[in-house]
């Protein structure tokens, strides 16, 4: 009877450890918020040469919004091209392929002479996590929204709809952005009324950049202005190449190169405001596809957070996406010279 008491406190005391350890990982491969901040200054702490780790502004909450300088001989005159992730806060892989998409860019750098001489040309930046309250609030719910929701900042704000608008844009799609405190895609009281916004906005317009790509998912896309009109682009057949690159550089699954308004339009997405008023082509990358995720987790969950984000093929689509972003920057380098389009008076006559 004492054995029998014995091994069955025994399993009790093996399955409460267990369980116990699937708490403290509960979103696993997705890291916490500060093991996230961890990563990025390791990598800027063993690569002094190359990386350097800034702030850039601080989120709601206060949580401080980083960036990372990818390049030798750093100086403000070279051109920049920037990656951004994690501005819709359960989008974790988003955040994630902005990460490894730097770590793939400084191994490069090490074993190709290429990738060597290309970053000491050009800066890469890499925000991978534009919306860090977002995140964190998703992380410590389990992979739920809580009160703010599963894309919005602390203000209940989502980011990707709260840059400038381009004058005169309307639209009466559900997705396409409001200004209903309520809704899931609320624009917030005015445009970059966020400090996350205003923070990366003031990033790209104070400096030399000739790219954005903004990381989300999930719905195996690469997707060029406009945002919010049906009008072709001016610049499309430069947009078509470089989709064509970032395809190509995939080699498990190419994703659709389309324009953005053709899925669903947008008011207030960065990328119209950065090619309109800015000149700089600025692209969204959509992550994974739902079908590819829901087949990863099977029927064991039904949660919102593994739809959005794979868990068994994570290596699997950061494999893929990687090294197309890193291909699209160069083709982008290589049409472009490093530097913005010429196009700043169509913000005014849209």
């Amino acid at each position: 009877m004492k054995k029998i008491k014995a091994i069955t406190l025994a399993l009790g005391l093996m399955a409460f450890l267990a369980a116990a350890a699937g708490q403290t990982a509960p979103l696993d491969p997705y890291p916490s918020l500060e093991q996230f901040y961890q990563e990025l200054k390791v990598l800027a702490d063993n690569n002094p040469d190359l990386v350097r780790l800034e702030r850039i502004g601080k989120s709601v909450e206060g949580r401080p919004l980083y960036l990372l300088r990818i390049g030798y001989s750093q100086t403000g005159q070279k051109p920049h091209a920037l990656i951004a992730g994690g501005i819709h806060a359960e989008e974790f892989i988003g955040a994630r392929l902005a990460l490894e998409s730097a770590k793939l860019l400084v191994e490069q750098s090490k074993t190709d002479p290429a990738m060597k001489d290309l970053l000491g040309k050009i800066e890469v930046d890499v925000i991978p996590l534009s919306n860090p309250d977002g995140y964190n609030r998703v992380y410590v719910n389990n992979g739920k929204g809580g009160q703010g929701g599963m894309r919005k900042n602390a203000h209940g704000v989502d980011l990707n709809r709260n840059f400038p608008v381009v004058p005169g844009a309307k639209s009466r799609h559900p997705l396409a952005g409001n200004r209903r405190p309520k809704s899931s895609y609320y624009m917030g009281t005015a445009e970059l009324s966020e400090p996350e916004t205003k923070a990366v906005a003031d990033l790209v317009t104070n400096d030399h950049y000739f790219l954005v790509l903004n990381l989300h998912s999930v719905a195996g896309k690469f997707l060029y202005p406009y945002t919010h009109s049906k009008t072709l682009p001016p610049d499309r057949d430069l947009f078509l190449e470089i989709g064509k690159a970032f395809a190509s550089a995939q080699k498990n699954h190419p994703y659709r190169v389309e324009q953005s308004y053709s899925w669903y339009p947008t008011l207030g997405d960065p990328d119209d405001y950065n090619y309109l008023k800015l000149g700089i082509p600025s692209f969204t990358v959509e992550v994974g596809t739902i079908g590819g995720n829901f087949s990863d987790r099977g029927l064991t969950s039904l949660k919102e957070f593994w739809f959005a984000n794979p868990q068994k093929k994570y290596a699997y689509w950061i494999g893929n996406d990687a090294p197309a972003v890193i291909a699209a920057l160069e083709k982008t380098y290589e049409l472009t010279g490093g530097k913005p389009l010429e196009l700043k008076s169509q913000w005014e006559k849209q």
